[in-house]
């Protein structure tokens, strides 16, 4: 062997025994790389799923794959029982609803029994400051009277309401007569009602918040115009309604009743006196007009007779139009709801005045003319 090639294979030992520039590098980033993987270690088993059968990572003892796998199958555990978490979450939050739902219908049939109870309490309230006005004023109601005018008045209801529409004869006369009498009664009784007041020097309550700035004059327009309305829709009341009126029931009040004492409550207090007023005036009335009821009845015969006549004329000679079959239906039925409920009203009219005042009315003269 020359000189030459002793150099030669000394310097091919050297270069061998040193390292390579990059090679330091090259042995820092991977123990750079090692100590990352404990922050990204979730990682390693989802890439190993998707490399399938490839050859295990130089380097990877069989000790840390096991601890990989391992890793992987706790995160597995993990997040399925986070699911069963959720879907027993999702359960008894269900049922808890479903537990809620039948707690708020319980509450809803609380709340009725609640509301019927104050309802029931507010009448009482009512009709027992409906009695004391009614002792104050001395119209001689009490509350037992009370009761029983109402139930009475109910009854008649039933008894006239089917003939309100009715082209028979008799069911139709009743019903005409007694809306007749109500209607005349109703004036009667707020006459009345107004003349105990003025007597026991009261003024009829006004729940009305007037303005500061508020005239006397305008307040005074308003009070008018307010009383006016209170007594239009006072004397449009059937007999039902009067009949709930004279023990303390507004319907549409419902449970909801203004606090006791309170100008609105004073003023249904005193549209109750009026409506047993006047329901106790209906009882006088029918009461005559049942004892005297073969009487108006041959009143009534010469007009009821005329109309009759005409339409039996109209049948023989025959009817040869709807328009004339009509007009003999009206004039009939014109005699039913006018001709014989004035009939009947001024037979009952006399006494009615005569029991208040003492002394009996001019015939054919009604309460609102004498008013």
């Amino acid at each position: 062997m020359t000189e030459a090639d002793k150099k030669r294979g000394e310097d091919a030992t050297r270069a061998a025994a040193t390292p390579a520039p990059d090679a330091g590098k090259k042995a820092a980033a991977s123990e750079k790389g090692d100590s990352a993987t404990g922050r990204f270690a979730f990682l390693d088993p989802l890439a190993r799923l998707f490399r399938g059968r490839e050859e295990p990572a130089k380097g990877s003892s069989p000790q840390q794959q096991a601890s990989q796998l391992d890793a992987m199958f706790a995160s597995f555990d993990s997040a399925v029982e986070g699911l069963e978490k959720k879907i027993a979450e999702a359960r008894s939050a269900s049922a808890s609803a479903a537990r809620g739902a039948g707690a708020g219908e319980a509450s809803a049939e609380q709340r009725a029994a609640a509301s019927q109870h104050r309802m029931e309490q507010a009448h009482q309230a009512m009709l027992e400051d409906v009695e004391k006005m009614h002792a104050r004023l001395g119209t001689e109601l009490s509350g037992a009277n009370l009761v029983e005018l109402a139930t009475e008045l109910q009854a008649m209801h039933a008894d006239v309401a089917a003939g309100k529409d009715s082209h028979s004869l008799l069911p139709r006369m009743r019903y005409t007569i007694m809306d007749r009498v109500v209607k005349e009664t109703g004036e009667l009784a707020v006459t009345r009602l107004l003349e105990r007041l003025q007597r026991e020097k009261m003024s009829w309550p006004d729940p009305t918040c007037y303005r500061p700035s508020a005239t006397p004059e305008e307040i005074e327009r308003s009070q008018r115009r307010r009383l006016a309305e209170i007594r239009e829709a006072f004397l449009g009341q059937d007999l039902e309604r009067t009949a709930e009126r004279v023990v303390g029931i507004v319907r549409g009040w419902k449970s909801d009743y203004p606090d006791r004492g309170s100008p609105l409550w004073e003023d249904c207090v005193l549209q109750c006196v009026a409506a047993g007023i006047r329901g106790q005036l209906v009882k006088q009335a029918v009461d005559q007009l049942r004892q005297d009821r073969e009487l108006i009845l041959q009143h009534a015969q010469a007009s009821i007779g005329k109309e009759l006549g005409a339409i039996q004329s109209a049948l023989e000679g025959g009817v040869h139009s709807l328009e004339q079959a009509n007009r003999a239906v009206a004039g009939s039925l014109g005699v039913l709801d006018q001709i014989v409920p004035e009939i009947a009203w001024k037979h009952v009219q006399a006494q009615l005045a005569g029991a208040a005042s003492g002394a009996p009315a001019p015939s054919g003269q009604s309460e609102r003319e004498r008013a």
